[in-house]
């Protein structure tokens, strides 16, 4: 019996984004400094945005799982349902970033880009080989 919360790809690919994400949510902060000086509001919008952004990311994995082992209509109505829910999820946060003064939108809508940026770095260091 295993006592893993996800499935082993998602663990893997947890383990790869979310060391990558602390390192990005840093370096937004810190240049994010000039402009906002030392506030609580972009860090919070950091924090809430990657908290978004992990959730996004389990949600599609395991829906992506579980749509493998499906008809392809069903699958196709499951990673529907899915997007529906991480639209909503997301939507959720920008109102959230709009409505509450302590969290910064773009702080917060920042990291929505970061499996796309740390994907993208990792395929360009092994192509060179690095």
């Amino acid at each position: 019996m295993s006592s893993r919360i996800f499935s082993e790809m998602i663990t893997r690919e947890l383990k790869f984004l979310l060391p990558r994400a602390a390192v990005f949510d840093c370096v937004i902060y810190l240049i994010s400094l000039p402009v906002y000086k030392f506030c609580a509001e972009v860090p919070l919008g950091l924090l809430t945005g990657t908290a978004v952004m992990v959730l996004n990311f389990i949600i599609l994995g395991i829906s992506a799982e579980h749509a493998v082992e499906r008809s392809l209509s069903v699958a196709k109505g499951m990673m529907f349902g899915s997007y529906m829910l991480r639209l909503l999820i997301m939507g959720a946060l920008f109102v959230a970033g709009i409505k509450l003064p302590q969290i910064n939108l773009l702080a917060a809508a920042i990291p929505q880009l970061y499996p796309k940026l740390a994907y993208t770095l990792d395929a360009m260091v092994k192509k060179k080989g690095g």
